[in-house]
């Protein structure tokens, strides 16, 4: 489980400083970073009904339901290098009288190895302005102790890397893997997370079709494209 994989870097963390990013260069991320601000902009104008009435209810119907999308999380990389795979999704927000809106909009994703760094990363991301304001504001690369829940498994404390790529886009906090087969064996295809950190709940995300994601994720690496069809945003 990926449980597994992380407890054994926690460990680690818990007695040095958390070197959790090494070799991992910020502007890595550069395309994960327009995909994040895009859906967090997108994701606030329609929890506002900002945008038509039609297409507010369907994205609000979709973000809720939770999707993947799949990209190199650089621009111009390698076949095979910085492969990732982002799960996002919503709570429904209910008000007596008024149209459904979106509340708690998360994003988890899993990275392949890029670059000097030959690990793997988990990482969570705020969807929202209601998810980012309960993100904690530290430096890019800053470790930040958290509390993670995966399932139904025991609570572990590690250190998470904080990373923000830009001013305007949503922070990441990202776990350090060993390795990206440590990570995709890891995963299930129907699992949860929360993230908890000085005693509060900053992000609970449960995601599903994981077993297809892994499936799209082994392609990368091995320096295949990834299925067009699973690109369409809903």
């Amino acid at each position: 489980m990926i449980k597994k994989a992380l407890l054994s870097f926690g460990l680690l963390a818990a007695t040095l400083p958390c070197p959790a990013a090494a070799g991992v260069q910020w502007e890595s991320f550069d395309v994960l970073a327009s995909v994040m601000e895009e859906h967090h902009k997108e994701i606030n104008a329609n929890a506002a009904l900002g945008s038509s009435k039609e297409e507010a209810n369907r994205y609000r119907e979709a973000i809720i339901a939770g999707w993947w999308e799949f990209m190199q999380a650089k621009s111009g990389a390698a076949p095979g290098e910085y492969c990732a795979a982002s799960f996002l999704r919503a709570k429904r927000l209910q008000e007596a009288g008024k149209t459904d809106k979106m509340k708690d909009g998360v994003m988890v994703t899993l990275f392949g190895p890029g670059g000097s760094y030959r690990g793997a990363l988990l990482a969570f991301s705020p969807l929202g302005d209601d998810s980012s304001a309960a993100f904690p504001k530290l430096p890019s690369g800053k470790p930040a102790l958290v509390t993670l829940t995966q399932g139904n498994t025991k609570p572990v404390t590690l250190n998470a890397i904080y990373m923000q790529t830009h001013p305007q886009t949503p922070p990441l906090l990202a776990f350090a893997v060993p390795s990206i087969e440590a990570l995709l064996q890891g995963m299930e295809d129907n699992w949860s997370f929360d993230l908890n950190y000085q005693g509060k709940s900053i992000a609970n995300i449960e995601w599903h079709d994981g077993l297809k994601a892994r499936a799209e994720l082994k392609k990368c690496l091995a320096g295949a494209a990834f299925d067009s069809k699973l690109q369409v945003k809903p």
